[in-house]
């Protein structure tokens, strides 16, 4: 095995992911993102789908597999690569499709409160489109340690709660000091937007997930606790 990256972009190392019901659904999914959430950070001109597995060329190199993620490879130019760990036909595919439309939003926001943000969107977007959420429902509700269920409960009932300030959440960020490339979303900016009971409110439903989001506090993953709550 060879370490490092193939020569040339690194999307080319993975396989190209062709489905024109897949991408239809993605764009529909992005589209209603722009309705709900207001226009990206970085205007989406072209999207370039992978199925996150390696190429014949690449099969000797140690890279990663069958992770799921987006990345803006040219901001000048809009040009987006989003990678799904999953083939067309699993059960997870357009869950994860819908997901990571909602990062194109901001691609470089990493942090607990997007992904559970990403992940609830998912399952409102695979209910209008008749699409089953996988087995992500079903996992949720067995288990109280996964941070990507305890970010998804915190941010639908954070929706449900401010329907009408959620959206504007994603434009309050800050650079992440452990990875200036990438930002995270800056909770106590947002919170002063309400008032004092829907402070009260939030810190309420935010409070009881800190704990096991803290633990999975990695490099590109953060959240910011609320002043309030430390």
């Amino acid at each position: 095995m060879i370490d490092g990256m193939p020569p040339g972009p690194a999307h080319e190392a993975y396989q190209p992911l062709e489905s024109a019901e897949a991408e239809a659904f993605f764009f529909q999914c992005l589209e209603k993102a722009q309705e709900q959430f207001g226009a990206p950070e970085v205007p989406v001109t072209r999207v370039l789908f992978r199925r996150s597995r390696k190429t014949e060329a690449a099969a000797r190199y140690r890279i990663a597999e069958n992770f799921s993620l987006t990345q803006c490879i040219d901001s000048t130019n809009g040009v987006f690569v989003v990678y799904i760990g999953e083939d067309p036909d699993g059960r997870n595919f357009y869950p994860l499709l819908a997901h990571e439309s909602a990062h194109l939003l901001n691609a470089r926001i990493m942090d607990w409160y997007m992904e559970g943000l990403a992940t609830a969107f998912s399952e409102e977007m695979c209910a209008q489109h008749d699409k089953a959420w996988g087995d992500w429902g079903r996992h949720f509700r067995r288990t109280r340690k996964d941070p990507y269920g305890r970010s998804y409960r915190m941010m639908r009932d954070l929706k449900a709660a401010f329907p009408q300030a959620y959206p504007s959440i994603i434009r309050y960020t800050r650079p992440n000091g452990k990875n200036t490339d990438w930002l995270y979303i800056d909770i106590d900016r947002w919170l002063d937007t309400l008032d004092d009971d829907g402070y009260a409110e939030a810190l309420d439903i935010i409070e009881p997930h800190l704990k096991t989001l803290q633990k999975y506090d990695r490099v590109y993953y953060t959240i910011q606790v609320p002043a309030a709550l430390k």
